[in-house]
């Protein structure tokens, strides 16, 4: 099947992408029943599958991760919890930092319960992460003792210990990777016909697909990929640790293998970090993750076109405020006095004066995704100066 692939450019991708050392090992633990089928209803907002679950009893709203291994928010209230070890993390931007990781006595998702699942044990992650709500992060190193199912008309997540019982004709099958360290899945990928071994299959992650810089530069010296149509000085996305600063590019015009299902006319950007299948990919269709059986199963629902825009500028949230942290070369933008570290005061229609940060983010892509035009204004923090700058929507 072919389909027209255009990942659409939000202010903010939230990236939450952990991997750790060579020699940790995340995939220990147990789910205590044999035979299993539970369907749960989720939520999808802000690019993200949310569901309901609970930690050793701190119940709420979890965010469903395949990138991640499970994660717990500390909070105000005590967890009462075993004693943990500390060891360096690395998050999806390439910083890393010292973490607690516990072994999870009880994580019960829908009508299963898991043991002694090792989890990451941390403060809050800076940026955006904190105004979404979330307990915690359902990633793959539980999830990987069965099947599990995205049923996007049902609106549920479907584990079961089978992944016969989930299957449809309608989709179809590739190989899937499975990692042993915390079990992230992973699947083939040809750009331009040139194979890619291997990309992550990432829930967590908000974007179309993304190539790791290194494999785009690779790309580019065996003649696959040809000149960029943009070339960024930063990122908009956020990892464990804080944002991300390193520079990305966006391709057009290519053919796309995902598995076994051929995509044409496709966008991608380049990152720092691994390359990944995201969301904007994912909610095309209906899929299963087999992590037992090793398979993946995908197939868009129909031949769609999900377009990528952006205004030319790439912003970060830290300590509350917005700030450039990027400026596509070649754009409008970037003709216009914008420099990377300007404070973004207001943005019109979003009255951000009399908004808080997280109020701000979780309105801001009801403001402002269906304009075509936007007047920002910024700060120049070094000596406070304003710049208004009207721009329009760059789409590709």
């Amino acid at each position: 099947m072919t389909s027209v692939l255009k990942p659409k450019r939000g202010l903010f991708y939230l990236l939450v992408l952990i991997h750790t050392g060579v020699l940790a090992q995340f995939n220990e633990g147990r789910l205590i029943t044999e035979h299993f089928y539970t369907e749960i209803p989720f939520e999808y907002v802000h690019d993200k599958i949310v569901i309901e679950a609970s930690m050793n009893g701190v119940s709420g709203r979890y965010l469903l991760d395949t990138g991640a291994m499970c994660i717990l928010f500390k909070d105000s209230t005590y967890h009462k919890l075993p004693a943990g070890y500390r060891m360096n993390i690395g998050d999806a931007t390439g910083k890393k930092q010292e973490a607690e990781v516990i072994v999870m006595p009880s994580i019960t998702v829908g009508e299963l319960t898991y043991e002694a699942i090792p989890t990451l044990y941390v403060d809050m992650f800076e940026g955006p992460f904190k105004c979404l709500g979330y307990k915690g992060i359902i990633g793959s190193n539980l999830l990987r003792f069965g099947a599990f199912k995205i049923d996007w008309t049902k609106q549920k997540l479907i584990i079961a210990d089978s992944f016969q019982t989930l299957r449809s004709d309608k989709l179809v099958e590739s190989k899937l990777l499975v990692n042993k360290q915390q079990s992230s899945p992973f699947i083939k990928v040809k750009v331009n016909g040139k194979p890619i071994k291997w990309v992550l299959v990432d829930t967590g992650s908000g974007d179309s697909f993304v190539l790791n810089n290194n494999t785009a530069h690779w790309l580019k010296k065996k003649k696959v990929l040809t000149k960029p149509i943009y070339q960024s000085s930063g990122t908009n996305s956020h990892g464990a640790w804080g944002a991300g600063d390193y520079e990305s590019e966006i391709f057009s015009q290519l053919t796309l293998k995902l598995g076994h299902i051929n995509t044409e006319n496709a966008v991608i950007e380049t990152s720092a970090g691994q390359s990944k299948i995201g969301m904007k990919v994912l909610e095309l269709g209906d899929f299963i993750l087999d992590y037992p059986q090793k398979r993946f199963f995908f197939q868009f629902n129909e031949p769609s076109q999900l377009k990528l825009d952006s205004f030319g500028i790439d912003f970060i949230m830290d300590d509350d405020k917005f700030i450039v942290n990027g400026i596509w070369q070649g754009s409008p933008a970037a003709a216009s006095g914008i420099e990377k570290g300007d404070i973004l005061e207001d943005i019109e229609g979003a009255d951000m004066k009399n908004k808080s940060s997280c109020d701000v983010f979780l309105s801001l892509k009801d403001v402002t995704q269906n304009k075509k035009t936007l007047t920002f204004h910024f700060i120049k923090p070094h000596d406070q100066s304003r710049n208004t700058v009207t721009l329009s929507r760059i789409e590709f």
